[in-house]
């Protein structure tokens, strides 16, 4: 799907340290780990050490550290096959059928995009005059409609959320795990410049809150998420560890509760420091989720 995360299981690649030999003992210098006779006798391989994650350059506006490097852009051969087979992907193995409404929040209804993977090559348009969503197969060129998205995807109800709802709209980004990255946002009326801040999960000193907009890491080895994805923040609950979001093309069945939201995930607090986890807050294991980069929001709302 063009929103998606890093699965929560991921391939570490593994390479060897350096080891030397020093009065006896043998010390892994990377890691200053000593090992005695004894270890290297019934020892069967020697430690290995994954390479740390890149991480990004510091944004402005940042609360918390720990950011990923973004990922590079695909190739422009890549797009236009996941595109091509996406296509094909948006009638068979549905788990609701194309275009079914799965529930609304705050007055924008979510719609089933039938599998995670299908890309429907239409858009959707906001009328500023009547807030009315319409869906094109080209840009209308009409002054008082302003674009929204791809149909039916995460990104498109994320922005289409925030549209009707604080009157912004965040750039155009090749996917779901670029918005963790954005610093500015427009005002859809006055196209006045809105700063944009985020905080970064597991590092956070700031909650999410009502609006924000929850992103995840992408892996690009799983089809599913290979883009990452963005949901919204409709409700916290820290005295009970939850965070309901609202969103498109997650699962794509009906919301937990249709008229408020999508499902539940559960929220940390542990000094001071606030992690969401892609889990139910009455499961404790989902081998569908994902990893969860942080939350953007308005900087006005930090």
């Amino acid at each position: 799907m063009f929103s998606a995360a890093l699965a929560v299981s991921r391939r570490v690649r593994h390479s060897w340290v350096p080891i030397l030999v020093l009065i006896g003992l043998l010390c892994q210098t990377a890691v200053g780990l000593a090992w005695t006779a004894q270890d290297r006798a019934t020892a069967t391989e020697p430690p290995s050490q994954a390479p740390a994650p890149a991480l990004a350059r510091p944004l402005p506006d940042t609360d918390g550290d720990g950011l990923l490097r973004q990922p590079p852009a695909f190739e422009l051969a890549d797009i236009k096959h996941y595109f091509s087979i996406g296509k094909d992907a948006c009638t068979v193995g549905c788990a609701t059928s194309f275009g079914t409404v799965l529930g609304a929040a705050d007055g924008v209804p979510a719609q089933s995009n039938c599998t995670p993977t299908c890309i429907h090559p239409e858009y959707s348009y906001l009328d500023l005059d009547t807030g009315a969503i319409s869906v094109q197969a080209r840009d209308p060129q009409q002054p008082n409609l302003r674009y929204v998205g791809l149909i039916y995807q995460c990104v498109e109800y994320a922005r289409r959320w925030w549209m009707k709802n604080l009157g912004i709209a965040f750039g155009d980004v090749p996917g779901a795990v670029d918005i963790i990255y954005l610093t500015t946002a427009e005002d859809i009326r006055t196209h006045q410049s809105i700063a944009l801040a985020r905080s970064i999960n597991g590092a956070a000193q700031r909650p999410p809150r009502r609006g924000d907009l929850v992103v995840y890491y992408p892996d690009r080895q799983d089809p599913e998420w290979r883009w990452g994805h963005v949901a919204v923040v409709i409700g916290v609950d820290q005295e009970r560890g939850s965070v309901s979001l609202a969103e498109q093309n997650y699962s794509n069945a009906p919301w937990e509760d249709p008229t408020d939201h999508a499902r539940r995930i559960r929220l940390f607090e542990v000094g001071g420091r606030y992690t969401l986890i892609d889990v139910s807050p009455t499961q404790v294991k989902n081998a569908d989720g994902g990893r969860i980069a942080g939350w953007v929001y308005p900087r006005s709302a930090r």
